[in-house]
């Protein structure tokens, strides 16, 4: 055991997801039939239970192999495989059957592809909304290396909700997302609004890296900035040895504070807790921009 090891809070455990469960058992089945990948099962996420008891799933699409080795990430990091050219109708197959009226995309990052998967996160919208045009969609995408190009197709697609997470504070860049760039992420944030004030901007991240207090709202303030829509607060939980360590766990009464601290700051929807991910909740804020008219459709 490491010497500075922290046991996981009791507010942060999740029961084991039952397998045999009806609802579980269904959204197994139907991603087992189309060969699909969710970041549930291959970031670990602490919610999956209650998501896939929910019927519902965060599709992984181009695979489950990442060009990047980001080092809080549970997902693998080597050499990917082609793109699946049937992915796009897959996924829209199994979000009709799954019955979802929403539905939540990210991908691996695949710097091995010329414009980092855009086409494909295109095809994708484009299979679902043509099975079902009322169905609304969320991306969470890699920063495509800033390539404006990818970002073009990506606002040519115009998701409803685009997500490309921050994930933490710029001093722990180096450390936490060695191969990415904090300037970068925030200006594909920005780059996306400015050229498509429709399409809702989101973001997410990480507490107990080892962040202050101070850093959490300059970020925040970058983030505002940036012009986006929705932020999502969580905490970072050790997928594994290999993985970087907790520095500090939060309490949920810290959550409710950053809460008041980016609604203060001027963040228009803001979800803070424990086990706060990109699609906690997503359904749920999404509504609550376009029913208050916050951003214009």
């Amino acid at each position: 055991m490491d010497k500075n090891y922290l046991r996981l809070p009791e507010y942060l455990k999740r029961p084991i997801a039952k397998l045999d469960d009806a609802e579980n058992k269904n959204v197994r089945q139907i991603l087992s039939k189309y060969n699909l990948n969710t970041v549930c099962d291959s970031a670990r996420c602490p919610n999956k239970t209650q998501c896939f008891g929910e019927c519902t799933a965060t599709f992984l699409i181009m695979g489950k192999i990442c060009t990047r080795n980001c080092r809080f990430c549970n997902i693998a990091s080597n050499t990917p495989k082609p793109l699946d050219k049937n992915e796009p109708e897959n996924v829209a197959n199994a979000v009709i059957e799954m019955g979802l009226k929403y539905a939540v995309i990210t991908s691996t990052t695949r710097d091995d592809i010329n414009d980092g998967g855009a086409e494909h996160f295109k095809l994708t919208i484009d299979a679902i909304r043509k099975k079902d045009s009322s169905i609304k969609t969320e991306i969470l995408t890699p920063d495509f290396k800033g390539n404006k190009n990818s970002l073009d197709t990506i606002i040519k697609a115009n998701p409803d909700v685009f997500n490309h997470n921050i994930e933490t504070v710029p001093s722990l860049y180096k450390t936490v997302r060695p191969e990415a760039d904090y300037k970068r992420s925030l200006d594909v944030l920005s780059y996306v609004k400015k050229n498509s004030p429709n399409i809702i901007t989101k973001t997410g991240i990480m507490t107990g890296l080892g962040e202050t207090y101070e850093e959490i709202e300059e970020t925040i303030k970058d983030i505002k900035n940036a012009n986006v829509d929705i932020l999502t607060i969580g905490q970072y939980i050790r997928p594994s040895k290999n993985h970087l360590e907790v520095k500090r766990y939060y309490g949920k009464e810290e959550f409710e504070d950053l809460k008041k601290l980016a609604e203060k700051i001027g963040i228009k929807a803001c979800i803070s807790a424990p086990l706060a991910r990109s699609s906690y909740m997503a359904f749920e804020t999404y509504k609550k921009i376009r029913e208050q008219n916050i951003v214009p459709i």
